[in-house]
């Protein structure tokens, strides 16, 4: 896709939630209705940004082909447009989405004005143990890595989790010249086994890290989602205790 031109000629502030939260396996309209409480919460906040984690909608099963919905067309999209629309925010989160033969890992983006744009987890995780439905080659297709679109006139890309290990998906990152990073992932923390901050400062933009809390199939997720400065350094951050927890910040971008 072509990406619009970002609209900012010098620093803009952007007040931003991430919404570190619980999904329960497969039961899809409790997760919608939990985002919907929880967006109202951040919104009632200040926010005009609003990211959850990955695969908020359904969390991690053993056939997400069963509850892949297409996008923007299905129920999971339709209702959070309407949802992003009475509450005058841009929403960012996770769902199995369903294309003729294929299943992905996405990120969904919508706004007031309703669908904005969606990305495809590419670098999957390799789980030959199959812990709590985490072997994402066996149930995935992969997507085609990030690539540039444009939120209120701001230059921005997207990962998804284990895309981060991937040093050719950060460099193609980078090169697209993003001011902001959105980074929805699905793990037991945000800790040191992955450099996070050195993420930030490789592509030079502000980097979004949501992480979700409570039981993921068996696995413990205990949060952390964080915020990371263009030079890598962590100026908001959230609980790492298994707490929800909407962490709000008032997040600087620089000039395209």
């Amino acid at each position: 896709m072509t990406p619009e031109k970002p609209a900012a000629t010098e620093s803009v502030k952007i007040p931003v939630a991430l919404v570190q939260s619980d999904s329960v396996a497969g039961e899809i309209e409790r997760n919608l209705d939990n985002m919907e409480r929880l967006a109202e919460q951040a919104a009632r906040g200040g926010a005009k940004w609003i990211q959850f984690p990955e695969l908020t909608v359904c969390d991690y099963v053993d056939n997400p082909g069963r509850d892949a919905e297409a996008v923007p067309h299905g129920n999971s999209t339709a209702r959070m447009m309407r949802v992003a629309k009475h509450l005058g925010v841009m929403i960012v989160f996770g769902l199995a989405e369903k294309d003729p033969g294929r299943i992905y890992d996405s990120a969904v983006f919508v706004g007031p004005k309703g669908y904005l744009y969606h990305y495809r987890k590419t670098w999957l995780w390799h789980e030959p143990a199959d812990r709590d439905y985490r072997d994402e080659w066996a149930r995935y297709d992969p997507g085609t890595g990030p690539e540039p679109f444009a939120i209120d006139g701001v230059r921005a890309t997207c990962f998804i989790c284990a895309d981060s290990n991937s040093r050719r998906c950060i460099h193609r990152a980078a090169a697209l010249e993003p001011q902001v990073v959105f980074f929805p992932i699905n793990r037991h923390d945000v800790s040191s086994f992955e450099d996070y901050a050195g993420i930030a400062r490789t592509i030079g933009a502000p980097v979004l890290v949501t992480n979700r809390v409570g039981r993921s199939v068996t696995k413990e997720t205990l949060g952390g989602s964080v915020i990371y400065s263009a030079r890598g350094e962590i100026v908001a951050r959230a609980n790492m205790e298994g707490r929800e927890e909407i962490l709000h910040y008032n997040l600087e971008l620089a000039a395209a």
